[in-house]
């Protein structure tokens, strides 16, 4: 039911009727005409409150929509009403939108920032497990070796003849050694002859002094090696007389040059890309095999041809033959090297894979760290490995137990160059040098860390003058006495170990040194290698 004010004509929010005529009024409108006239409305009757009787209506009465959202404008106006208010709950939803976001990128960095801490602290208890692990092994080896002198006191006191050469020999010859146990016990042989003689070793009679290499200067440069398309040697091998350099080239090919005859005598071809490492077996020869790998992911053995070393053979018929082709490892070939009995040798790839193989080509042993190899090294007594890492660092493995013995922090901190990009040791058997594009250094494996090291600031060229932009340190060797080393850096540059005197700098070009080598016994010259495929040969001007 609904009612209408007789005044208004709308529907009352407080309807009344009126006693006397019966009318419908809105209370509030009622009250008022009477306050002012004090009769009712469209007759003479005067009201009072008790003629007025109020209605109660359930439900209320619902009040029509007003007849104003019956036109257009009215309609566009609504509508536009209705828009503002949405613009309005849109702004504030983005705002608070944005609110959320910042406290989730807050939350996002807090959670990182933890996440950071957590990976130095696991690192940290990484590194010092190692060093655990590092002082445990060089204990078991001290009591081993130990052990092994005892018996050795008593054996002689009861008048035994001892040859510490033959006994691990039968070892090694018994039937039932499985191939791995050999290369131990060849491997432990190799060491315990190798740390006994290096205790009585003299300096080389003949050793060139570093009086003499102060004179040093450039003596002949051999160009156009390998071939022009693909210009560069990146590895660099030399015989025991230093005539015979055996490189690895750009071009996926490894040649062996003669300085005696000057020219090219072989061009050994086989490898799909790049030759990163070419290395002589048994010291070198026309008489001996080669080994070479590549990013091809293979390694090859080389044999020569039954006549090389007759003499004066033309140079058409000398030559190598691919024996083995060895396919151990799914990643590119970072290094080879031989272990000092010349019997087994070593290969890393970029994966952080290692292996030993036999002479023959035979694979005895295959383990991997978990870094990505770059260099490789035997130690001079055979029983470590060194490898470097692309992350940049150094680190020594024992073979045997298959496990890291020291990690050395190279070049980690280097964001821009943390590639370890040489490493070799020095023939005293507890100096090292390890290269990244940005410092050289030498470590003790003694003490376990750096005696000595080089920023690029502290070489200077030829001149004088500081290394120009974009110079790198690119390669490092020690001579076979121990007492000199060869640094690459622009040029090269030769100190003289523990004292790391500076002796001379050897300009080599504009273009980068890949490799370096010492040649002959006596450290009489050295031969680096650069990238348009050149050989640069170095020696004292006074001898």
């Amino acid at each position: 039911m609904s009612f209408c004010c007789s005044l208004s004509g709308d529907a009352p929010n407080e309807p009344v009727i009126s006693l006397k005529s019966g009318r419908v009024y809105e209370r509030r409108l009622l009250q008022k005409y009477l306050d002012e006239n004090g009769t009712e409305p469209q007759s003479d009757h005067t009201l009072s409150d008790e003629d007025i009787i109020a209605v109660n209506v359930d439900p209320p009465a619902v009040k029509p929509r007003p007849p104003t959202l019956t036109s257009i404008p009215a309609l566009l106006s609504t509508f536009q009403n209705e828009w503002d208010a949405l613009v309005l709950e849109t702004f504030t939803l983005k705002q608070q939108y944005q609110q959320v976001r910042q406290e989730l990128s807050q939350a996002l960095y807090q959670n990182d920032a933890a996440c950071r801490v957590i990976a130095r602290i696991t690192k940290e208890r990484d590194e010092a497990r190692e060093i655990l692990a590092t002082l445990q092994a060089q204990t078991n080896a001290l009591e081993s070796k130990y052990e092994r002198e005892s018996e050795k006191a008593t054996a002689v006191e009861n008048g035994m003849d001892v040859d510490d050469a033959k006994a691990p020999a039968d070892t090694s010859a018994n039937g039932n050694l499985s191939p791995e146990e050999a290369y131990y016990a060849k491997a432990a042989e190799t060491a315990k002859v190798l740390s006994k003689a290096r205790m009585k070793r003299e300096v080389p009679a003949g050793l060139v002094s570093a009086d003499s290499w102060t004179t040093a200067k450039e003596v002949e440069t051999v160009e156009s090696l390998h071939t022009s398309t693909k210009p560069g040697i990146i590895s660099l091998d030399l015989d025991r007389s230093g005539n015979l350099a055996l490189t690895g080239g750009m071009d996926n090919h490894a040649e062996i040059y003669s300085r005696e005859r000057d020219q090219t005598l072989a061009t050994l071809k086989g490898h799909t890309k790049r030759v990163t490492t070419a290395i002589w077996i048994g010291g070198g020869g026309l008489d001996q095999r080669i080994i070479t790998g590549s990013l091809d992911k293979s390694i090859r053995i080389w044999s020569p041809k039954a006549n090389n070393s007759e003499e004066g053979k033309d140079v058409r018929s000398i030559g190598w033959t691919k024996d083995k082709i060895i396919k151990e490892h799914n990643a590119e070939i970072a290094g080879i090297t031989i272990h000092p009995s010349g019997e087994y040798f070593a290969s890393a790839a970029v994966d952080g894979t290692w292996a030993i193989h036999t002479m023959a080509g035979d694979t005895i042993i295959k383990d991997a760290i978990e870094s990505p190899i770059s260099q490789i090294a035997f130690h001079p007594d055979g029983m470590f490995l060194g490898v470097g890492t692309s992350d940049g660092y150094a680190k020594v493995l024992d073979v045997k137990q298959r496990q890291v013995l020291a990690t050395l922090d190279v070049a980690s901190m280097n964001e821009d160059a943390t590639k370890v990009n040489g490493l070799h040791f020095s023939e005293n058997g507890y100096y090292f040098v390890t290269t990244s594009p940005v410092e050289a250094a030498i470590w003790d494996l003694r003490k376990q860390k750096k005696t000595k090291s080089w920023q690029l600031s502290d070489i200077q060229s030829n001149d004088g003058q500081p290394l120009p932009e974009g110079t790198q340190f690119t390669a490092a060797r020690f001579d076979n006495s121990g007492k000199y080393l060869a640094l690459a850096a622009g040029a090269i540059n030769v100190f003289k170990v523990k004292g790391w005197n500076q002796l001379v700098t050897l300009p080599a070009g504009e273009f980068p040194i890949n490799a370096v080598s010492w040649s002959g016994e006596n450290s009489a010259a050295i031969v680096a290698a650069t990238m348009d495929n050149t050989l640069h040969y170095y020696a004292p001007a006074t001898l």
